[in-house]
């Protein structure tokens, strides 16, 4: 009997995960706009929520109480986002518009301050104002040289500076060699601000990774303020007194500017663009494996519950079915276009959705083989575990991008998949 249960419950599971490829179909057919889409993923939302509520936690805390569900929960939670953010890491993040955002602009942050880190270094640039360099810092783009790589010649125009991240450069005049240059330094800061001419010639000596800051973004800093102007051409007259470049700008100054300015990249807003995006995908390669798997994080909990609840006593679980079949198809419709947009094959997202509703199928097998006829108190547990990493999800991806994407019809969509969801509780 309960090998025959078990089959049962993965079918309900498998039926459950279905939405995913049919949301798939429709989101790379169809074409549904983003407040559409939101609008749904708002509706699964609220009856997720509902079926959390209701059918796991509330009847978990019934028969255990209050301990073994919250440490159940919080123990999922913890466990959701530890495996999340490790798998972000291979680029589970590209399966939703959040997370994509969420990890770009937490990188540009990254770079930003290793961008102030450099300019610190600069006795020209630390003259600016903190909060006025501050705002170019966004602007200031990766750029990659290969070996004996010429990045500019001697004579030619200056119109950006560099910041060596990795790797080193030589500077070359009048065809003999003057100095190499590595991590952390800046070069070509000189003529940007002047408008001269490149005084030298810098080529990559290795691999290198640098930061260049556009002219046009400096002279829009140095537009702003006759002080800040003055304060530049001050200090280039004493540059030019020293060739040789030999003074450094005192330590502590350095780190006082380099600390004002990481300041005002706070408040600043480091939203990922569609060139971002790109970027971030360049960089990943083939990031089907991590999307594979973070959508298949996503589903784990749910399948579960699913396979539990089943039993030879009770009939299916509807609310908790019918919210994850509606929470599933919105969310499959917008990471398929997002991934769509990544350059991948229709075949290729159709397998990748369909492998995750079978492999729903068997998590809810396995629910229902290995943990339905466990004490209550660790099905209180188990069911906590997938109650919390559940409301992680949901808390973490679903409603933030539906807002994001919907704006305001996604607290009314949200109350009328719980509503809806409480319907199909009354009626069961």
């Amino acid at each position: 009997m309960s090998g025959s249960l078990a089959i049962f419950a993965a079918f309900i599971g498998f039926f459950a995960a279905l939405s995913l490829p049919l949301g798939s179909l429709l989101g790379l057919t169809v074409k549904p706009g983003v407040k559409v889409t939101s609008a749904f993923m708002a509706f699964g939302g609220g009856a997720l929520l509902f079926a959390l509520t209701i059918e796991i936690i509330a009847h978990s805390f019934h028969v255990a109480g209050f301990w073994p569900v919250a440490l159940g929960a919080v123990a999922g939670g913890l466990l959701y986002e530890i495996l999340s953010h490790g798998l972000d890491k291979i680029g589970a993040f590209f399966r939703k518009t959040t997370t994509v955002n969420r990890f770009v602009s937490a990188f540009k942050r990254k770079r930003a301050k290793e961008i102030i880190e450099h300019l610190s270094r600069s006795d020209i640039l630390s003259a600016l104002p903190p909060e006025e360099i501050a705002r170019i810092v966004p602007s200031v783009y990766e750029v990659r040289f290969a070996p004996a790589e010429v990045i500019f010649e001697e004579q030619s125009p200056g119109d950006s500076l560099y910041m060596i991240d990795t790797g080193k450069v030589s500077v070359t005049r009048g065809g003999e060699h003057v100095s190499d240059l590595s991590e952390g330094k800046v070069f070509g800061e000189m003529s940007m601000v002047t408008g001269a001419l490149r005084s030298a010639t810098v080529r990559a000596v290795e691999e290198t990774v640098a930061f260049k800051m556009y002219k046009a973004d400096f002279d829009k800093v140095l537009a702003m303020s006759p002080d800040v102007r003055l304060a530049v051409h001050k200090l280039l007259d004493e540059r030019s007194k020293d060739l040789a470049n030999k003074k450094l700008l005192a330590e502590d100054v350095a780190l006082r500017w380099k600390k004002e300015t990481s300041k005002y990249l706070e408040n600043m807003d480091f939203r990922a663009t569609a060139h971002d995006i790109g970027e971030a995908a360049r960089s990943h390669g083939d990031a089907a494996l991590g999307i594979w798997l973070g959508n298949l994080l996503d589903g784990i909990p749910e399948s579960l519950v699913i396979g539990i609840s089943i039993s030879a006593k009770t009939d299916i679980p509807w609310p908790l079915f019918a919210g994850v079949f509606l929470a599933n198809l919105p969310e499959a419709m917008s990471s398929s276009v997002l991934m769509k947009q990544q350059k991948y094959s229709f075949k290729k997202i159709m397998i990748m959705w369909s492998s995750i509703a079978i492999m729903a199928g068997f998590c809810a097998f396995a629910g229902n083989m290995f943990f339905r006829d466990i004490p209550h108190y660790w099905m209180a547990v188990i069911e906590g575990v997938a109650a919390g990493a559940m409301l992680t999800m949901i808390a973490e991806t679903m409603l933030p991008e539906a807002f994001e994407q919907g704006g305001a019809i996604v607290g009314l969509s949200t109350l009328a998949g719980f509503l809806a969801a409480l319907f199909i509780k009354s009626l069961s």
